[in-house]
């Protein structure tokens, strides 16, 4: 059998291949390793500050176009006695309109507000806010409209002026006005044209285009000169526009030739004091407690006064929303649109 000899540099070339065969399959099964990313740390999540705690005042809006010195300085008194009254933080904030106020109550950065009944209407239908309290306005926390003609236009009266009532219901005293032409006070106005309007088309009462002659007063001035309406309305139980100096002076027999025909029930509420609804019921009832204390004291009742733009506030009376209804029914009667009279 033949020898076969192996030549060195083949035996050089042969073990170089091997070698490097070795390194790369060496290299295939070992990757290098890559630098890995390190897990993220947790952080801490601040723990919001409860409301009415300093940091995180409760708020009462209100609504001023330019409010002066004195409303500005009793605003902030205001905030500042509640303060002490209930230990929580409070705080104010004044906006030009209703229809910011409202939209910052319903977004839950402002937490009560005074509201006047058209525009507390409004903001419970929305879910806005929850009646609290209610104010006595110069002796009364209601007040209602009254019907009235020339006594020479020969209706029917329906009113003792010796009990200060009414003697039938209104479908009974207020159909006579039928196909008739009213005289309002102003647009906008709730016992001198919106209840009122309402009440008639709630019974079924048809009117002629009404003449809206500007105030009360001025609709006891056209019925007495007669010729420009059959019949007005004026407000009620908060006094008598008939007996007004701007009236009695020039017509001094204005109460014999003015009458009342017919007076409601007193179902409109004065202004309102409203959280909303989501307050926490602890500082609601806090709240409310403060205010009703304060009431009790001359200096509570003048701050009072003042910071509501001398909206007169002789008590305050604790209220749900429920004493809105009857306002409520007549209201969507009148067919107004309550965005129109917002702050009312």
């Amino acid at each position: 059998m033949p020898i076969i000899k192996h030549h060195p540099i083949l035996i050089v070339l042969i073990l170089t291949a091997t070698l490097s065969l070795a390194a790369c399959q060496a290299g295939e099964l070992t990757p290098t390793p890559t630098p890995t990313a390190a897990p993220p740390q947790p952080t801490s999540t601040p723990t919001p500050i409860p409301l009415g705690n300093p940091g995180n005042p409760i708020l009462i809006g209100y609504v001023y176009s330019d409010p002066d010195a004195d409303i500005q300085a009793a605003i902030e008194a205001l905030a500042e006695e509640l303060g002490i009254r209930t230990g929580n933080s409070f705080g104010a904030v004044v906006y030009p309109t209703y229809e910011q106020l409202l939209s910052e109550m319903e977004a839950g950065r402002i937490h009560a507000a005074w509201l006047q009944p058209i525009t507390f209407l409004y903001a419970s239908a929305q879910g806005i806010a929850r009646a609290a309290l209610l104010a006595n306005h110069f002796g009364t926390y209601y007040y209602g409209t009254q019907f009235l003609a020339n006594v020479e236009n020969g209706f029917t009266v329906y009113f003792d002026p010796t009990s200060n009532a009414s003697t039938a219901d209104a479908a009974t005293a207020l159909q006579q006005f039928d196909g008739l032409r009213p005289c309002w006070a102003e647009e906008g106005s709730i016992s001198g044209l919106i209840y009122p309007s309402g009440l008639l088309n709630q019974l079924n009462i048809n009117q002629l285009p009404g003449a809206v002659v500007q105030s009360h007063t001025a609709v006891i001035r056209s019925l007495y000169i007669k010729g420009i309406c059959d019949f007005g309305a004026t407000f009620s139980y908060t006094g008598d526009p008939r007996t007004s100096s701007a009236v009695v002076s020039d017509l001094p027999d204005v109460d014999q030739r003015v009458v009342i025909i017919w007076q409601s029930n007193p179902d409109i509420p004065n202004m309102n004091f409203s959280t909303i609804p989501t307050l926490d019921p602890t500082l609601r009832s806090n709240l409310i407690g403060a205010l009703t204390n304060l009431v009790k004291t001359d200096d509570g009742k003048a701050l009072l006064t003042q910071a509501t733009g001398n909206y007169d506030i002789q008590d305050l009376r604790v209220i749900d929303d429920s004493v809105y209804d009857a306002l409520r029914e007549v209201v969507r009667r009148s067919g107004i649109d309550l965005t129109e009279w917002l702050g009312r």
